[in-house]
């Protein structure tokens, strides 16, 4: 445990310039929030394809029953099917993907406004009652504002988590730097 602590220590310089690296792309990817937005697509497509073909090859390898052959080859067929989709029609891939996130924020916003309220009287319960209710107004804004978001809400969300995490492995370098102990 000792060796690998200094071993993080000595090296906080790296981390430093990966932080400083992801802030500067995160902030690219805000500047240029179509461009990011369609590669997060392609990539999300390509993930599917290969998910799914990966499936499919299941169907013929498993040494499962009948039920779970089945499983694969249906869901193999749709996950190829939906990652060509994004992969050939990027344009109505992002409407779909953006659609699928909005959804995500307001389903989040519900579940933390709901964990919020059982947590309650406990400290920080009102803090993340608060951040369910700004998910859930975020999502309602967004969905009036579709389909005109589309094009760019994939790459400012990439860059606004680039940025975060960028910040994260900045601190955790000066924490290095200044031997503040860090527990994970």
């Amino acid at each position: 445990m000792g060796n690998s602590t200094i071993d993080l220590n000595k090296n906080w310089g790296w981390f430093l310039a990966l932080g400083i690296v992801m802030m500067i792309g995160g902030g690219s990817a805000i500047f240029a929030p179509l461009l990011v937005s369609l590669v997060v697509e392609t990539i999300v497509g390509a993930f599917f394809v290969g998910g799914g073909i990966m499936m499919l090859v299941q169907v013929f390898t498993s040494k499962d029953g009948w039920n779970a052959r089945l499983t694969y080859l249906i869901l193999g067929a749709f996950n190829t099917f939906a990652g060509f989709m994004l992969l050939f029609h990027p344009l109505e891939g992002l409407l779909a993907l953006t659609l699928v996130m909005i959804a995500a924020f307001f389903v989040n916003g519900l579940l933390r406004i709901a964990v919020g309220v059982m947590a309650r009287p406990e400290t920080g319960s009102g803090w993340v009652i608060a951040g369910g209710v700004i998910s859930v107004l975020a999502s309602l804004y967004l969905i009036s504002i579709y389909p005109e978001v589309s094009v760019m809400l994939l790459g400012v969300v990439a860059g606004v988590s680039l940025i975060s995490e960028g910040a994260g492995y900045v601190q955790f370098a000066y924490g290095l730097k200044n031997n503040v102990s860090v527990s994970i």
